[in-house]
């Protein structure tokens, strides 16, 4: 105890002494980049271009995703090299499974809007994410638990939405497709008052969805106000959405077949399966100098969720009936995020960019409803009730809640012009709380569970930056190698199944090593990066079958990701517009240690076997064109190798190739487009549920989309 009070200690009077340190001399203003550079925040939390930073990084820009008609995040990062995801998951046929490195855990990455984590200290929450909105979307590999904290210790995607625009004028679009989908978007950026402006944006979806039976439709409104004062300023956005989606099942699957009878297209859920949000949000993003040299800056976030969750999954089939078990459930979640840092440049024995801060992350989710299981048919086409003419089979609730506070310092120091180190430490305290309560119908007591766990724990990194070209040379323009270690730790989620095994379970850690190279060819136009990653992986929280046959969460031993990722683009100077894009990745995921009993009391050891849908070979190519004003398009494939289906690997899927296409037309006032995606019509499995044992989410089918973009 006194160990972990004297870290605090240490942590806490770094960053008390951090403004004092700057003070003693007044450096030199350091160059920004280039106007015309791309540059990225999520790895340093300032502005750098991605050739300089000693990570795997990648952008996505707002441009290309609306030339690509892009409507859902899976659609949005899955041509960025080595990431896994596709529409479908326990949490929604529009909602993600996001895998990068080989590790597909849902909880695993930060995802950020303007900062602000999406979900908070809980699983992260796509629906967040304005889509139709985004600015820009930086990817990050790797544990990035330095700067920010537990919820970034294996990767992060942070998102930036658009921002009000001192020019004004705005845009609307509206749109159709397959499956009934109809999106309309606008948006209008005003200048109320000097240095002061204003924008407010919205949309509306509509959609019947390609299962039977999971019509969706969102309806959001944003409106976000920017203030300067020379170089300060204050952004401060409002957000409010209402998120509908009925929920379709995942597919049954048996020796790595579909259980005869269940249909991709079909959905067996029970009547009324839906996963709603109603959300209100209020963020906030300060800048301000203190002095040349040095800045205060200050994120906050506030948001209230509330939810309706209806779910059930197959447990059981006979021929043309089965059997299932569901929770209907109302969740409310709250959360409180702010981030305070300083941002400060010096000398000495070199240039030094110094980040300090603190962080508190807070979250409270409560949730009360029922459990009910039913029968259902399965064959010649599905009979399922109606979630109110289900018997209740017990009544449930649970309060979790959860406080993250961390204190941070990093140092990006560059003691020649050819070398950056970068190193960096992190004191998370984090505390959780739980009470679950289930009574079964015609007991007389409730079962009640009482769980609460606090962890202290440092996090860290340190890397290098060897610039080996640092002037063109005609041919080649810049070559930096990097290498980097890193480890990071969070808190696991809790087993919620049942209340007599409901627990808060054992932290999990990262701990990684990455090398790579950066290279920038002929003036910048050629691209090629290239990497090899390591990553330990201590207590990853996986589903397995109890005894009774509910799925359990539980601690899996070790696990280890490794592989190599390369990634290529080029942008010939001769035809401007174009760029080619393509990207190879090895994932290597495999269970060190890991055993596990069946339902029927069997022990399963599965070390040295790879992890569930996780491919060794992936690769993707994309070809686009687009102009300012005229004929714009792209095409891009995307291909998996065999993955296994189960934890002995004693079956795998089909290789597959995935491919879409669009075409566009940009004029003065505006832009026509048609998008075709999945056009070869593969029905590969692109995640497993965490919920229902041995099932798995389908790629939805071919579909094709046409949207009429206009600037006023």
């Amino acid at each position: 105890m006194n160990t972990r009070c004297n870290s605090v200690r240490i942590a806490a009077t770094a960053v008390l002494l951090f403004p004092g340190l700057l003070l003693a001399e007044t450096p030199p203003q350091t160059p920004a980049p280039p106007a015309s550079a791309e540059v990225v925040v999520s790895a340093t939390k300032v502005d750098e271009e991605p050739v300089q930073i000693a990570n795997s990084v990648s952008v996505v820009t707002g441009e290309q995703l609306r030339r690509s008609g892009a409507r859902t995040v899976a659609e949005a990062i899955q041509d960025v090299v080595g990431v896994d995801t596709g529409n479908g998951s326990d949490n929604g046929a529009r909602m993600a499974n996001i895998g990068m490195w080989g590790l597909k855990e849902f909880d695993a990455l930060l995802i950020t809007v303007d900062g602000v984590p999406a979900g908070g200290p809980f699983n992260p929450s796509l629906t967040q994410i304005p889509v139709e909105d985004i600015e820009r979307i930086e990817i990050v590999k790797g544990p990035q638990g330095t700067l920010y904290g537990v919820s970034a210790f294996a990767g992060m995607i942070q998102v930036f939405t658009r921002h009000p625009s001192g020019s004004g004028g705005g845009s609307a679009s509206i749109g159709g497709g397959s499956f009934g989908d109809n999106p309309i978007s606008a948006s209008y950026s005003a200048t109320v008052a000097p240095d002061f402006t204003i924008r407010a944006g919205g949309g509306m979806m509509r959609g019947n969805g390609w299962q039977d039976r999971t019509d969706q439709s969102v309806d959001r409104l944003a409106v976000t106000a920017e203030k300067r004062w020379d170089a300060a300023s204050l952004g401060v956005t409002l957000t409010t959405y209402r998120d509908t989606g009925h929920f379709g099942s995942p597919l049954p699957v048996d020796a790595g077949q579909p259980i005869p009878g269940f249909e991709p297209d079909s959905n067996y859920a029970v009547g009324g399966a839906r996963l709603d949000h109603r959300f209100y949000g209020l963020s906030s993003n300060l800048s301000v100098p203190l002095q040349t040299g040095l800045k205060v800056e200050n994120t906050l976030g506030l948001s209230r969720d509330e939810q309706i969750s209806v779910r059930s999954f197959i447990s059981s089939a006979d021929g043309s009936t089965a059997t299932a078990a569901g929770v209907s459930l109302r969740p409310v979640e709250s959360t409180l995020f702010d981030d305070l840092r300083l941002v400060g440049e010096f000398r000495g024995a070199g240039q030094h960019r110094l980040v300090g801060g603190a962080a508190v992350t807070w979250g409270r989710t409560t949730a009360a409803g029922t459990g009910f299981d039913f029968d259902l048919v399965v064959t010649p086409s599905p009979i399922v009730p109606d979630v109110g003419d289900v018997p209740v089979g017990d009544h449930r609730s649970f309060e979790d809640r959860r406080t993250f506070v961390g204190l941070y310092l990093n140092d990006e120091w560059t003691p020649t012009p050819r070398l950056t180190v970068t190193a960096g430490a992190r004191y998370d305290a984090t505390s959780e709380s739980l009470n679950v309560s289930m009574q079964e119908v015609g007991t007389p007591a409730a079962d009640t569970a009482t769980d609460s766990r606090s962890d202290g724990q440092f996090s860290g990194g340190v890397s290098a930056l060897f610039r080996i070209v640092t002037a063109p040379t005609g041919f080649l323009d810049t070559a930096n190698l990097y290498v980097a270690a890193r480890s990071a730790f969070k808190p696991a989620a809790p087993n919620l199944s049942e209340a007599e095994s409901a627990r808060i379970l054992e932290p999990e850690r990262t701990r990684s090593g990455e090398v790579g190279l950066k290279t920038r060819w002929l003036g910048g136009s050629l691209r090629f990066d290239a990497s090899l990653f390591h990553m330990m992986f201590e207590n990853m929280v996986v589903s397995t079958v109890g005894s009774d046959g509910n799925p359990l969460l539980t601690n899996a031993g070790e696990e280890r990701f490794q592989g190599a990722e390369l990634d290529l683009g080029y942008r010939p100077p001769a035809v401007p517009g174009l760029e080619l894009a393509a990207g190879y990745a090895h994932h290597d995921a495999t269970f060190v240690t890991f055993s596990f009993l069946t339902p029927d009391g069997q022990l399963r050891v599965v070390d040295g076997k790879r992890l569930e849908l996780v491919p060794r070979d992936l690769w993707n190519v994309r070809l686009s064109f687009g102009t300012a004003n005229g004929p714009g398009g792209f095409v891009a494939v995307r291909h998996q190798n065999i993955r296994p289906l189960t934890r002995r690997n004693t079956f795998y899927t089909d290789s597959f190739f995935e491919s879409d296409a669009g075409v566009t037309w940009d004029f003065s006032w505006g832009r026509i487009g048609v998008v075709g995606r999945n056009l070869g019509d593969s029905r590969h499995y692109i995640a497993d549920s965490e919920i229902g044992d041995s099932q798995f989410y389908i790629a939805p089918p071919r579909r094709v989309s046409a949207e009429i973009t206009l600037h006023f």
